[in-house]
């Protein structure tokens, strides 16, 4: 009985991201039919938490979070610190959530961290002739987050590094893996459940000098849950999450001097901060955008467009659209989704409408195989806020779309504004809703500037420091050697006074 309730539950999972009223209901029936026992309750607050995501009601989405989270019966231990990782991701999403709520609730991660027993360091274990640099993510593959770690696996010095790549889930096997095997060290791919202490134990094992996290919270906080047990002596995060990991695991935090200015949020951070002069990634168009040969056309009629996840695109956002639209006649505006769920697709229509978008003003479509030659349809991106595009951005760029952005104070939400003040088009960034809305409406109304653009985009995109591969893995490699000397003379104090580091 037990398996056959776990297994509904689990099908419920499924299907509620895809019609999630009928799901609830079905939960719902099942709740008062008394199937479910005290064991089974955080699995069905979980379930709660999903048809709240997808609905987006955020306060019942949080609330059932916590309710999930500090069941009594039946959630373990695993289970809860993944729950906690991916709440503190799905945090982004959310339209009005304060600095001081993500902080501290990031900062509740290092309850966690600290029941991990960490491994011991000794500056006889580091005395390799090159710096052994780990790179750990969940997958490889043609994700949004292999554009911007390649330059980091390919493109290093070699006469001062070796790199090393651990993989958390072996089951892919493409391209990519076999372009990153013949350009590093070792790639160790472990097998989906692997126990995370043995993994954690290799990497002691390879006697990694510096540990870099490229997703952290993202795909259930995994590859974090591995750093805790502190495998190297130095541990960075970064690229692949907007935030603090919460934990003093993690040393340092991979940002730049546009998302991370001196002195503006260091109290967020758990880790210290390491501000790169320029961009804190380098971007890599994929085999995809490389493969798009249509060009772009001026239209006669301006079309707006937003290629990013549906998750992020908040009320605020949609009542900007439909001013932009209003206050550029005739214009269009186009909002393709990364995935194809019907029950998405017509939920934005619907919002879209409401907003006061005329329906022949207004496209809305799924995923699908010309995704990428879709840009060469649109004038103008809008991008979205707080969670705004990151990967979705830098390929509208590349393929010369100005992009309309807008930030705020968190890291997180100022990835947009780091492009473009990196492209010298600051300009085309708002710290405001109102800001926003007069730069979109200013571009679309100057059709020479909008057609210059267009011209001169991809090239100043190739010359810029977002995609200067050897400028930017000098800067990265100058703070590695500098954190590495740094816990070099730390240990060396310590051995001194008779610490262990």
């Amino acid at each position: 009985m037990e398996k056959v309730v776990k297994d509904q539950l689990r099908e419920l999972g499924k299907f509620i991201e895809q019609q999630p009223c009928m799901a609830l209901s079905k939960l719902q029936a099942s709740l008062r039919q008394g199937i479910f026992t005290d064991t089974d309750m955080w699995l069905v607050y979980q379930l709660y938490s999903v048809y709240y995501f997808w609905t987006r009601d955020w306060e019942h989405w949080k609330a059932a979070v916590w309710k999930s989270l500090n069941a009594v019966k039946g959630l373990q231990r695993e289970q809860q610190e993944e729950m906690l990782s991916n709440y503190l991701f799905n945090l982004h999403y959310l339209p009005d959530l304060s600095d001081e709520e993500l902080r501290e609730t990031s900062f509740l991660y290092d309850r966690f961290a600290q029941t991990a027993v960490q491994f011991r360091h000794s500056l006889i274990r580091h005395q390799h002739a090159k710096l052994r640099i780990g790179y750990i993510m969940n997958e490889m593959g043609h994700g949004v987050l292999s554009l911007f770690y390649m330059q980091l696996l390919t493109g290093y010095d070699r006469s001062r590094f070796e790199v090393y790549v651990y993989v958390l889930n072996d089951e892919c096997q493409d391209a990519v893996l076999g372009q990153v095997r013949q350009n590093v060290k070792v790639v160790r791919l472990f097998e989906e459940g692997k126990n995370l202490h043995d993994i954690a134990q290799i990497i002691y094992d390879d006697e990694i000098d510096i540990m870099f996290d490229l997703e952290v919270h993202a795909s259930g906080g995994h590859t974090l849950r591995v750093l805790c047990y502190k495998p190297a002596p130095v541990q960075i995060s970064g690229i692949g999450y907007m935030s603090t990991s919460g934990t003093k695991a993690i040393d340092y935090f991979l940002g730049d001097r546009y998302l991370d200015p001196p002195g503006l949020h260091d109290e967020d951070f758990a880790e210290q901060i390491i501000r790169l002069p320029y961009s804190h990634f380098c971007y890599t168009p994929s085999v995809r955008v490389l493969q798009v040969h249509r060009k772009w056309e001026p239209h006669e009629q301006v079309v707006f467009a937003s290629f990013n996840n549906f998750t992020k695109i908040t009320d605020e956002m949609i009542g900007a659209w439909a001013e932009i639209l209003r206050r550029v006649p005739g214009s269009r505006l186009l909002v393709k989704n990364t995935s194809r769920r019907a029950y998405q697709l017509n939920d934005m229509r619907r919002r879209l409408l409401r907003a006061g978008i005329p329906e022949e003003r207004l496209t809305v479509e799924g995923a699908s195989r010309d995704y990428f030659d879709r840009y060469t349809d649109i004038d103008i991106v809008l991008d979205t806020y707080p969670y705004t595009g990151g990967g979705t951005t830098c390929d509208a760029l590349y393929m010369g779309i100005p992009v309309v952005s807008r930030y705020g104070r968190r890291h997180g939400s100022r990835f947009g504004y780091s492009l473009l003040m990196n492209l010298g088009l600051g300009e085309l960034a708002a710290p405001d809703l109102r800001g926003y809305i007069e730069r979109a409406v200013a571009v679309a109304q100057d059709r020479e500037l909008l057609t210059a653009l267009h011209e001169r985009l991809p090239q100043m995109m190739r010359t810029s420091p977002i995609m200067n591969a050897s400028s930017y893995l000098s800067e990265v490699e100058h703070a590695y050697r500098q954190v590495f000397a740094a816990w070099r003379q730390r240990a060396e104090r310590e051995e001194r006074t008779g610490h262990n580091g």
